[in-house]
């Protein structure tokens, strides 16, 4: 199967695109983790998706991350 598309803004075919991790939001509240694919030759938005891959967000954000360092051992070699 050959692809044969081609991008809406700039008339090239669609070979490659460019996956950006980036957030879904739901009024103003960051709800999932998505991706969007950009033409490679000028930066189109083709396409976004839920990334079904992806870890869900946590409620706390940085916060839980920094925490969560803080909280683990330090285990030295030697």
């Amino acid at each position: 199967m050959t692809n044969r598309g081609l991008c809406p803004k700039c008339g090239k075919r669609v070979l490659h695109v460019n996956v950006e991790n980036i957030v879904g939001m739901i009024d103003g509240d960051s709800k999932a983790r998505c991706m969007s694919y950009c033409c490679i030759h000028c930066n189109t938005v083709l396409g976004v998706a839920i990334d079904a891959r992806a870890k869900p967000r946590s409620k706390n954000g940085a916060r839980a991350a920094t925490a969560s360092a803080l909280a683990k051992p330090v285990v030295r070699a030697g």
